[in-house]
């Protein structure tokens, strides 16, 4: 059950419109600090909003229980399920992705961070995917609730509100050098990183700002593109220094791109002293077709009740797109029939990609390109989901030089660092796409402690 936040939503509205031409400085000011401390996706600043997202006590703590149970129920799927071949291929894991895989690790956990992408509704949220391999936002978020801070109407509205912030930064940074320790086995109290990616890549001024935080924490940390690492006596060198953790933030599809220009970034894994988080093995969850195993009663028989309503309340229905017969709200039907005549109720999006690509709203199409759509994905990895409800809040922005309430989309994306939730990445757009590379912002969330 969700606490109530729209008394908080309001006031800090009311804040706002109380005092316009204080509200255009603050908003100047918003915008001159997120360039100033490097807040910037792609070189634009992440937000025009003076309110950030701000959530009862009570919610966070049913959605990180939530989030706990949903988490158990992906393990247990995992345990029954991935050493059968067939398991695999039905998830979509090509042959080179399984062979990956199976490297041999110290890494326990498939997936050491990762995030549960998800949307508000009116009275509730629903998870839409699991981002396993790589999660961005967690410098951004922390250095946005810094920002927000130093506002007056930030600093006004917790004088009635008091709230806290779950920095997903610290969470990240904090959990990798547990598993070093505990799982993979290192031995150094300050170990070095390497923050490896294209370098060209919208993110890059986050991991700056990543770099900039391990770096106050006592650690050696580098940035490197994965073509220029070397590996020597197994181990990874970047910009000359030698590596105890290689956070990756390449996404294994970008690696096969350049695979055979980086042969270092491939031999480091196998040789195993450096340790690599995410390992590769975080693929075998990544996939959006995780949620069809959740959603399928031939792989959800395994859980127990609590993990099946978590699933019945906050994860929508799944299938992989391709001729068949499934079980739809108690039916045996015809899968590319139900969505053909139901556009409003399905939309498609490839079973491996981010930021909104491929993906094809029914409700937003018409029959004839709702069915072309069809016979495109059929031909490619895609999977159809259930459409869900989404829910708006007001958010006053400046639009053309006049103050206006637009209605927002809120997409909640929780932070994995384990069996913990460890903050959150909350993105906005008047859309209903609201990735940032699809045009979407982004605002730190703080919990009202008393709501």
């Amino acid at each position: 059950m969700l606490s109530p936040s729209k008394p908080a939503v309001d006031y800090y509205n009311h804040l706002i419109t109380s005092d316009l031409s204080a509200a255009t400085e603050q908003h100047e000011m918003l915008i001159e600090m997120q360039h100033k401390q490097n807040v910037l996706f792609g070189g634009r600043p992440l937000t025009h909003s003076l309110r950030p997202m701000v959530m009862g006590e009570k919610t966070f703590q049913y959605i990180h229980d939530t989030v706990y149970v949903i988490r158990q129920a992906i393990l247990k799927i995992a345990a029954t399920f991935f050493n059968n071949r067939k398991t695999l291929d039905h998830l979509g894991l090509t042959p080179y992705e399984i062979e990956l895989c199976a490297i041999p690790t110290n890494v326990i956990r498939m997936s050491a961070t990762a995030r549960l992408d998800s949307f508000l509704t009116d009275n509730s949220f629903k998870f839409v995917e699991l981002n396993a391999e790589v999660p961005a936002g967690i410098a951004y978020m922390q250095e946005m609730a810094n920002i927000y801070r130093k506002l007056p109407v930030f600093q006004k509205f917790t004088e009635r509100y008091p709230v806290r912030f779950v920095s997903p930064l610290e969470h990240t940074m904090q959990g990798l050098i547990r598993i070093y320790h505990e799982e993979f086995g290192g031995f150094e109290e300050k170990p070095s990183f390497a923050i490896v990616d294209h370098l060209d890549v919208p993110t890059y001024p986050e991991f700056v700002l990543i770099k900039e935080y391990l770096e106050r924490q006592g650690h050696v940390a580098e940035i490197c593109d994965p073509r220029e690492l070397e590996c020597r006596d197994g181990w990874i060198y970047a910009n000359g220094k030698k590596i105890d953790i290689l956070y990756r933030r390449l996404l294994m599809n970008e690696f096969f791109e350049i695979q055979y220009d980086c042969a270092a970034y491939l031999e480091g894994y196998k040789a195993q002293k450096t340790c690599y988080l995410n390992s590769f093995r975080s693929k075998l969850v990544h996939k959006k077709m995780i949620f069809a195993l959740l959603t399928d009663p031939d792989y959800n028989h395994v859980l127990d009740q609590a993990e099946l309503k978590a699933i019945r309340d906050h994860i929508p229905w799944t299938r992989k797109l391709k001729p068949s017969r499934v079980r739809y709200r108690g039916a045996n039907v015809d899968l590319l029939e139900l969505i053909r005549r139901n556009r409003d109720t399905f939309i498609m999006k490839p079973n491996d990609d981010y930021g909104g690509h491929g993906v094809v709203l029914g409700f937003q199409e018409s029959q004839d390109t709702w069915e072309t759509a069809i016979n495109q994905a059929l031909q490619l990895d895609y999977v159809v989901q259930e459409v869900i409800e989404i829910g708006r809040q007001p958010f006053l922005l400046p639009v053309e030089g006049t103050w206006q309430s637009v209605n927002t989309v809120i997409d909640f994306d929780p932070y994995l660092n384990g069996p913990m939730m460890g903050g959150c990445l909350t993105r906005t757009s008047p859309s209903n796409l609201a990735n940032v590379t699809a045009g979407g912002g982004s605002i730190p969330l703080f919990i009202a402690r008393y709501l």
